[in-house]
């Protein structure tokens, strides 16, 4: 199983980003895709770590090897290959291992993604790709690279998708190549079991916080407390660890955390549900997230033919008030509107009591008492949006 560049984004908060290749079934075909989720990586001042990346790929033409880290844009360094050889020398800041990849482009400008074999890690019973390694001490990239042929997508002449000869590194990207990347797909029993499965094999994984930390929303504050005690070593000293420890132990008491006011289109706070309707439905956007632009005309659609008793609330959490505001008028959505940034001292508030992981389109429907009866995350169909009111009206 191979790298393709079907590319499915779950917008999030976070301007750090990860994202893993995974497999899915098209067309009777197995494919890989991107899976982007975001997360919050630490930064410490006094420290500074060092990841060597070298190889000698023989059959890599001459030109330019980028490496990138959290996102395939975000490039950070690079180095002129020759013969297919090449090191990079990548500083850091933080004590705290970060995702990073490689493309390169030749001296005729073809430029080649370069995905990795796993060890393990599988999606849906598929063996998988990483597009990605962590930032251990040393990379060591050698052998052969051979071309993945799409098969159902036609690439530009000028971009090619490869897999990558061996690759040597550390424990973290062990850990990552062991792990399976529907792991935290589906969240039941069977989840929470495995999760604690692996947490015990690799106590020190980062990859395995990071997707805690991320979906923690999803799971109740003690799995989350049982997730941690199972952590092991340096790991349990780091920001993103003691950061994720604090948030938990907040979520123990979260049904005493009063609910605040919300910034409205007027500039104005106030409640964010009115106690006159009997249900809420509440969606998490922002202006800059397609699909949730996507879904407005959906939503349009429905709040034209709403049950009198269903109150309709988007709630966006856009950084920018101006693009927000702009977002509106281009819109032209008649419901309640309001906006709280991740900076805003209230957004952890919100962020509890709605169980917003950072995904986003998020949808949740709550009662006056803003108990969640149902939720969902990413692009809704106008049939899912329709069950959503169906729901309503029992």
């Amino acid at each position: 199983m191979s790298i393709i560049s079907v590319l499915k984004k779950k917008f999030v908060t976070n301007d750090k980003l990860l994202i893993t290749y995974k497999s899915i079934k098209m067309n009777g075909k197995f494919l890989i895709f991107f899976i982007v989720s975001f997360f919050f990586l630490s930064c410490n001042k006094n420290k500074i770590q060092e990841t060597i990346v070298y190889g000698n790929i023989s059959n890599l033409p001459d030109g330019t090897l980028y490496l990138y880290r959290d996102r395939y844009n975000n490039r950070i360094d690079s180095v002129k290959t020759k013969n297919g050889k090449f090191e990079i020398k990548y500083r850091r800041k933080t004590d705290e291992p970060q995702y990073l990849g490689l493309d390169h482009i030749d001296n005729k400008g073809v430029l080649r993604a370069i995905g990795f074999p796993t060890i393990n890690s599988k999606f849906r019973g598929s063996t998988i790709n990483s597009q990605y390694f962590f930032s251990d001490s040393i990379i060591s990239i050698t052998g052969k690279m051979k071309d993945f042929k799409t098969k159902d997508i036609s690439l530009n002449a000028k971009y090619k998708i490869v897999i990558s000869p061996r690759i040597s590194a550390g424990l973290q990207t062990k850990a990552l190549y062991n792990i399976n990347a529907d792991l935290f797909e589906k969240i039941n029993e069977h989840t929470l079991q495995s999760i604690k499965e692996k947490i015990k094999e690799y106590p020190y994984s980062y990859h395995l916080l990071y997707n805690i930390d991320e979906n923690k929303n999803s799971f109740s504050p003690q799995q989350v407390d049982e997730f941690l005690k199972l952590f092991k070593g340096d790991i349990t000293e780091s920001e993103s660890f003691k950061k994720l420890s604090v948030y938990n132990k907040k979520r123990f008491n979260e049904k005493e955390i009063a609910m605040p006011l919300l910034e409205n289109i007027t500039g104005k706070k106030s409640e964010i549900l009115d106690p006159k309707y009997k249900k809420h439905l509440i969606v998490f956007w922002a202006s800059w997230c397609g699909p949730c632009r996507q879904e407005i005309p959906l939503l349009k659609t429905l709040y034209n033919n709403r049950n009198p008793d269903l109150e309709f609330i988007s709630i966006s959490i856009d950084e920018d008030k101006k693009a927000w505001k702009k977002a509106l008028n281009e819109e032209h959505m008649k419901w309640k509107q309001f906006i709280i940034t991740e900076k805003d001292q209230d957004y952890e508030k919100i962020q509890m009591r709605f169980r917003l992981n950072g995904a986003i389109p998020y949808t949740v429907l709550v009662d006056n008492n803003f108990k969640i009866i149902k939720s969902t995350v990413g692009l809704s169909s106008e049939q899912d949006l329709q069950d959503f009111i169906k729901i309503e009206k029992k």
